[in-house]
């Protein structure tokens, strides 16, 4: 076997002079005292250890100790195959240490939640084995090395590990090529399930085995995604606080955050170019913030002075957004009302909690009395915790007051499975109204979909 030369320390006789070209690590200050042997490196251990994970020699991966894999230099991997191993022998409290081990040494999240599932894979593999279920058995060794090893070779290592891994469990004879069984199971005649106690644990054990490995992954993933999410979410940050500088040392202002629980950046840009496409004639909002400031400003770069009302129920974020909006300099631009929640009756007769808005809609609609009425309709509140359908009330409140307008309702957080039922029924209601109306859903962060209801025209009823 190879060893790596450059690792491999040789100690001196006693007595006598290290060989010529050996290697002996000392210390400055004994340097007789402190040479030592130092254990040389198996340059294919990783080779081994990776085909014993595709035939399913559980045993010999599971004798990978953390010592000897502290100077490897494919530790981390190495200590994931060893995790394996543990995890399909039972031992969970060894796979989640070299599992640990294996992240600590610079393996990714990625391939240890993989390199668990396909462990997961394996034993329902074995599990629906032991039951004569062929069929699922296979699809989950199957899955079992696709999930880590997919690729044209993936087939033949399938059938390497069901050998393998059946001939372990005594269920059926390595026929033909060693570890290639000629049938699964279920197309095989052998032993019942009961006789392979002896090689495998009691269907009961199995079972739950099975369901601890499910909740590790489980546990793993969750980890992950909150690890990704964590990850991201400060990167949008950071880019965010690097664009407000710019724009605080370009123009002496700052611009709130647009991450998190505001609109996203992602939305805020599709809603400038909404903006700057369609000469809008009245912007009315439900919720507010860093939207309220932002559209605003859009409306103050075009040089008009288009009407702009929004509505919230909450007193710290009605004053945040009113202290925006005096910053900047629009304090008196836009219609900010503080508006409570109460019961509001539904075209279906049921009552529903939304923004008391009535009032101020009413006025609106005197001031904006003229033909061919364009609304932006940006539809964020209530929160979702308000009720089922919270932000439904939206559109019958609005037509209620400019029935005869084009109206444009921007809906956020449509990735959410309400928001995405409200739009739904909005649908309903103008089919029911014989409204014209299109809707377009756009693959946001956060979700977001448009409603254009048409302004009414010849062909539809009044």
């Amino acid at each position: 076997m190879r060893k790596r030369a450059r690792q491999h320390h040789r100690q001196p006789a006693a007595g006598g002079t290290p060989p010529a070209g050996a290697m002996v690590a000392r210390t400055e200050a004994a340097p007789a005292a402190s040479t030592h042997q130092v254990v040389p490196i198996d340059d294919h251990l990783l080779d081994r250890a990776r085909t014993q994970w595709q035939f399913g020699d559980w045993d010999s991966l599971a004798r990978l100790g953390a010592d000897e894999l502290q100077q490897h230099p494919d530790r981390a991997r190495l200590a994931l195959l060893a995790a394996a191993g543990h995890q399909q022998r039972g031992d969970m409290a060894a796979a989640r240490r070299m599992s640990r081990l294996a992240l600590g040494w610079g393996c990714s999240r990625r391939m240890v939640s993989q390199v668990l599932i396909a462990g997961v894979h394996n034993t329902l593999a074995r599990a629906a084995a032991a039951d004569q279920q062929g069929e699922r058995s296979q699809r989950h060794f199957e899955a079992a090395i696709a999930t880590v090893s997919p690729g044209s070779e993936a087939r033949l290592l399938v059938r390497a590990r069901i050998g393998h891994q059946l001939a372990q469990m005594g269920l059926a004879p390595a026929d033909g090529a060693p570890g290639l069984p000629s049938a699964l199971p279920s197309a095989t005649p052998g032993p019942a399930p009961a006789a392979a106690t002896a090689a495998d644990a009691p269907w009961t054990e199995l079972v739950a085995l099975v369901k601890k490995l499910q909740a590790d992954v489980a546990s793993v993933r969750r980890n992950v995604e909150a690890t990704v999410r964590a990850e991201a979410l400060n990167a949008v940050k950071q880019l965010e606080a690097f664009g407000a500088i710019a724009h605080y040392l370009n123009s002496g202002e700052l611009m709130p955050g647009l991450h998190g629980w505001p609109v996203s950046p992602d939305f805020a840009l599709w809603l400038i170019e909404l903006l700057e496409r369609n000469r809008y004639d009245l912007v009315l909002e439900f919720g507010s913030g860093a939207s309220t400031l932002l559209m605003r400003r859009v409306l103050a770069r075009q040089g008009r002075s288009v009407p702009q009302w929004a509505f919230e129920h909450l007193p710290e974020f009605h004053a945040q957004t009113q202290a925006l909006l005096d910053q900047a300099g629009f304090g008196q631009a836009v219609q900010l009302r503080l508006t409570p929640l109460q019961p509001m009756a539904q075209p279906d007769g049921s009552t529903q909690p939304f923004y008391a808005c009535e009032a101020a809609l009413a006025e609106a609609a005197v001031a904006m009395q003229r033909p061919g009425l364009r609304v932006l309709v940006l539809v964020d509140g209530p929160p979702s915790a308000t009720g089922v359908h919270a932000r439904y009330p939206a559109l019958p409140a609005v037509l209620a007051h400019f029935a005869a307008a084009q109206l444009d309702l921007l809906l956020d957080d449509y990735g959410r499975a309400d928001e995405k039922a409200v739009a739904q029924r909005w649908l309903a209601d103008l089919q029911a109204r014989r409204r014209d109306a299109t809707l377009t859903e756009m693959p946001l962060e956060k979700g977001a979909c448009l409603l254009r209801v048409h302004g009414p025209g010849p062909t539809f009823a009044r």
